[in-house]
């Protein structure tokens, strides 16, 4: 090899290898702020100065000028391999090692390179350390006892230790973060075999392999970076995002085991739980479950916490499916929920029982006393006796509300059978008159869509003023893929502010309805997946319920099945 690897061609080469360096250097310097990239620009760095020092002490002829540059030398050795290392650190961990951390990696170098200078009891150099007459450095494998422990022990070690991390990170990854993790590794991969040519003597002694390798090899590197871009914000974020979420989060392999959680699972069912079965530890925490295992009750040290369940399946590996499942913290929710429904037992029974009996009462007394008198007494008791049976009906409605909320699914029947039944249930007074022309046709409803049918009617009788009779006509209009009722009537119209608080669906002080009427219908409608419409003029009102059809097919088979049975 020294036939055509020359003096003058090794140093050339050499300086050479400072090229790489500086252009890695300069192209990742803007993004040095983030983890990782700050000692990969160190590391190129050390590389270039490792090349740049070992080709001047190889050209100058001055023993002196050449043992002085030396010193310098030998600490790029071990400050190449601590960079590697807190550079793999940040890459994997993806967080900045801490001030203290780095700078206790370094104080091994540093106290090398000042003894370097005095060279106390031979600490570091030994007697064959030399210049010889054709000024070359001549430099045992070893050394004193520091050289070797700083640049072989400890050197060694971080370079093993950074190489295992970066293997590691190459099997759990995969995509961009892979490929970069696998541009490292040829990196060090370069850089054990150029060593290993440096230590069997296979280059001359002028000639030092691995700082030209370790600047050149930052080219794969490279590579990457312009491609893929280096350290990219999104991982890092979704790392963070995955440890900052308060709620408990688990990782779960396809046999059920916990294969990684957040802090805050961490906190909650204690750090140990990582490969435990994610039943075994719900199970030995969680006391009591609703539905279908939807909701956790979870209690510690006298606390009780509830949680809603949320799984979702992930794909990874060949065919490999695991879950991702999520607790959220639904303790105040769980508190508000039995406040409310404590207080609906409350007011149900105020309205439909204590207040509707002393109403009662009212209204009988009421009716005693107009009986008994004429005059202003005689119509003032009428007007109580009005007012508390009015009363007397909202409370009968608010038990309605109750047994409206009281139902979570839908019904498939005929539109037909819920007027009918409204019809059978309300008495009409004559002279007024309502009448049914409805279509047969399936649809999907609330199961107590008769009420809203009932209220409508109702609604429009109680309301009608005027010297012509009440007349309301329900009936149906139909398209391909929905049916609407109208109830229409020939009265005053639907008053503007009741028009409007169905709108904004809901009720303030200045402005709210005569009564819960049409509240009553406008929460089974909606239930019902309909639309709720009015239609307001000077002849009268219309009110109409859009329902989506069912396809026909599917009514048919239905009915076949129930035949069936």
């Amino acid at each position: 090899m020294e036939s055509w690897l020359t003096p003058e061609i090794a140093i050339a080469l050499m300086y050479l290898g400072v090229i790489p360096s500086i252009a890695n250097s300069y192209v990742l310097w803007g993004d040095r702020r983030k983890p990782g990239v700050i000692w990969f620009i160190l590391s190129m760095a050390t590389g270039g100065a490792w090349a740049f020092l070992f080709a001047t002490f190889t050209l100058v002829s001055d023993p002196g000028l050449t043992l002085a540059l030396a010193n310098f030398f030998w600490v790029m050795i071990p400050t190449a391999a601590v960079t590697m290392f807190l550079l793999a650190y940040e890459f994997v961990f993806k967080h900045n090692v801490s001030r203290r951390v780095a700078v206790a990696s370094f104080l091994p170098i540093l106290v090398l390179f000042v003894l370097s200078w005095f060279n106390p009891d031979n600490l570091v150099y030994t007697p064959e350390y030399h210049v010889g007459p054709n000024g070359y450095l001549h430099a045992p494998d070893l050394g004193g006892p520091l050289k070797i422990f700083v640049t072989k022990i400890y050197g060694y070690l971080l370079v093993f230790l950074a190489a295992g991390m970066f293997v590691g990170e190459a099997l759990r990854t995969n995509g961009t973060h892979r490929r970069q993790t696998l541009y490292l590794l040829v990196i060090f991969s370069m850089l054990v075999l150029s060593t290993v040519v440096k230590v069997a003597e296979l280059v001359p002694v002028y000639f030092d392999l691995t700082s030209v390798v370790y600047s050149f090899s930052g080219v794969f590197f490279a590579f990457s970076i312009s491609k893929n871009g280096f350290m990219k914000f999104v991982p890092v974020a979704r790392e963070q995002t995955f440890q900052e979420v308060s709620d408990p989060i688990f990782v779960i392999n396809p046999e059920g085991n916990i294969v990684d959680v957040n802090d805050a699972a961490g906190q909650l069912f204690g750090a140990g739980i990582i490969g435990q079965q994610i039943d075994d530890v719900l199970s030995e925490h969680v006391t009591s479950t609703e539905g279908a295992a939807e909701t956790l009750e979870f209690r510690r040290n006298d606390e009780t916490r509830f949680f809603s369940v949320q799984t979702s399946t992930i794909a990874y590996g060949r065919g490999l499916e695991g879950e991702i499942m999520v607790l959220s913290d639904i303790t105040a929710l769980k508190k508000r929920e039995n406040e409310l429904d404590l207080l609906k037992q409350i007011l149900s029974r105020v309205f439909r029982h204590n207040i509707r009996n002393d109403l009662n009462v009212i209204s009988g007394y009421a009716q005693i006393i107009e009986d008994a008198s004429s005059g202003d007494v005689a119509e003032w008791a009428e007007r109580i006796n009005d007012r508390s049976t009015k009363i007397v009906k909202q409370a009968e409605k608010a038990g309605k509300i109750e047994s409206v909320f009281s139902y979570d699914e839908t019904v498939q029947r005929s539109l037909r059978e819920d007027i009918e039944k409204a019809r059978e249930e309300y008495q009409v007074t004559p002279p007024a008159t309502v009448s049914f022309d409805i279509d047969d046709v399936e649809v999907e409803v609330h199961p107590r869509f008769d009420l809203a049918v009932l209220e409508l009617i109702d609604n429009a009788l109680t309301h009608h003023h005027g010297s012509e009779p009440a007349d309301i006509v329900v009936s149906t209009e139909l398209t391909d893929t929905s049916v609407t009722l109208v109830v229409k009537d020939n009265g005053p119209g639907l008053p503007s502010v009741e028009v409007s608080v169905l709108k904004a669906q809901e009720e303030t002080d200045l402005q709210h309805g005569s009564g819960i009427g049409l509240w009553l219908v406008h929460w089974i409608v909606a239930r019902s997946n309909g639309e709720l419409t009015t239609e307001v003029t000077d002849s009268g009102t219309k009110i109409k319920i859009t329902l989506p059809r069912l396809p026909q097919n599917q009514t048919t088979s239905e009915a076949e099945g129930v035949a069936a049975q």
